[in-house]
């Protein structure tokens, strides 16, 4: 592989001969070389291959600035996640997870304290991707010798969240929890009890919410189609009435959130959800 752009020492964005570009890290690899020369694998520690929609610009700048330690456990947090085999992620997740734990190590260093408000909705929504975070701020005291608040857990959380999307910030993760907060809230008064969000079928709920959202940002308003069976949908009514009531409850309020109109096959889906929900909690029969 030849050199195409130095970003310091330690960090270099790499050619192949089929003209792939890979950012490398290694200690020292870049040092005393130019444009165009010819990298030494041997001192390649790690390597990611950039999304390709990441601007010139926002790579340039963020992997000048940010230190080949913190870029390289980055890489290894991406690593572990591909291969638990439980999360589908994007190459872009490498450089936003570097960038923020990177300012963190700031923030700590500093003593500066950030208040995150939808520690408790992250926490019982994305479990699986919070036990992703704890793991990383672990990481972190393990290889840097800093100890990161626990709370930097979620943050951690949110960009898995938003790298399984593909996402190109965080807005969009942000709202999507506080909507899934509202939801469940919704389900909790209308039942009249507290719902478990740790449960199996909350968890397949917002499985569904997620790629909900996914869909209907894809598809922008109005462009969403029903193929619903009026019959399936009437069925399904019948059969889960409760459900059914407290769906088209769910189904205004992400038509609001959403701002465009939802399907009667969304209707019947989130009744099936809330169904199972409700009868894993004892709610209907």
């Amino acid at each position: 592989m030849r050199i195409s752009r130095i970003y310091n020492n330690n960090v270099a964005l790499a050619t192949n001969f089929a003209g792939e570009e890979t950012v490398v890290i290694g200690r020292g690899l870049a040092f005393g070389k130019r444009k165009g020369d010819m990298i030494d694998p041997t001192r390649v520690e790690q390597t990611f291959v950039p999304e390709k929609n990441t601007s010139e610009e926002r790579l340039s700048w963020s992997l000048s600035e940010i230190p080949a330690e913190i870029l390289s456990l980055a890489i290894e947090l991406e690593s572990q996640v591909r291969d638990s085999k439980e999360f589908s992620v994007s190459h872009s997740f490498v450089i936003p997870l570097a960038d923020h734990l990177n300012f963190a190590l700031i923030r700590a260093r500093e003593g500066i304290a950030v208040d995150y408000p939808l520690a408790v909705e992250v926490s019982q929504l994305y479990p699986k991707e919070v036990e992703f975070g704890r793991r990383a701020v672990a990481l972190v005291s393990e290889r840097l010798g800093v100890d990161l608040p626990d709370q930097e857990a979620i943050p951690l959380a949110l960009h898995l969240v938003n790298s399984q999307f593909a996402a190109s910030d965080m807005s969009q993760t942000f709202r999507m929890t506080e909507v899934f907060a509202q939801i469940f809230e919704l389900i909790s008064s209308f039942y009249g009890v507290e719902i478990d969000q740790s449960a199996l079928s909350a968890a397949r709920f917002v499985t569904h919410l997620r790629y909900l959202f996914v869909r209907t940002g894809k598809e922008g308003a109005g462009s969403y189609q029903d193929d619903a069976t009026p019959l399936l949908t009437e069925a399904v009514k019948a059969s889960y009435p409760q459900a059914f009531a407290c769906a088209q409850k769910v189904y205004l309020l992400l038509e609001m959130q959403l701002n465009q109109e939802l399907t009667d096959d969304e209707l019947t889906y989130l009744t099936i959800h809330i169904a199972r929900l409700a009868k894993d909690l004892g709610l209907e029969k």
